[in-house]
């Protein structure tokens, strides 16, 4: 599979042109992992940014008392790994292998430069970026309605 085919068929990254995709390719590194492998430790600060490319990873949190807790699937075409590397703050969860995995990352240092808002492939990686964020928070959203009718059961729509 070739990077650049696979980031072209992505939605939110119409709106890069063909030089744009090809620094974005050209600045990530895939590689095949096994089964449980870590990509981002719980309270450690991440220094990638990832693309799932084949396979799932699971999104999981050690709670207080030490259980684990898995939050979501990430699915091909998703970018994880963003929160920690934009804030430079430990991660919040842990991504891990749920079985082998293709995966493509780009180091701190090549998000920086391509992150660059007053350059206009920065403004069209934001958006890539920002799509992301907000199905990220969308899935934040949704876990937290199931997590509430687990808790006080199901609400009428017009309480929704």
């Amino acid at each position: 599979m070739l990077l650049r085919n696979f980031l072209r068929s992505l939605p939110s990254f119409q709106y890069l042109s063909d030089t744009d995709i090809d620094h974005v390719a050209a600045a990530m590194r895939v590689e095949d992992y096994p089964n449980h492998h870590i990509f981002i430790f719980q309270d450690k600060l991440n220094k990638d940014l990832f693309l799932l490319l084949d396979g799932k990873i699971k999104v999981g949190h050690y709670g207080t008392g030490g259980r684990y807790y898995t939050l979501k699937t990430i699915e091909p075409g998703e970018l994880f790994g963003i929160p920690s590397l934009s804030e430079g703050k430990p991660a919040t969860a842990t991504c891990q292998a749920d079985g082998p995995v293709t995966v493509a990352s780009m180091p701190f240092s090549a998000y920086l430069l391509l992150y660059q808002p007053d350059s206009d492939i920065g403004c069209r990686f934001q958006f890539v970026i920002a799509s992301q964020l907000a199905k990220d928070l969308h899935d934040r959203h949704d876990a937290l309605r199931r997590l509430l009718i687990q808790v006080y059961g199901d609400t009428p729509k017009s309480a929704a």
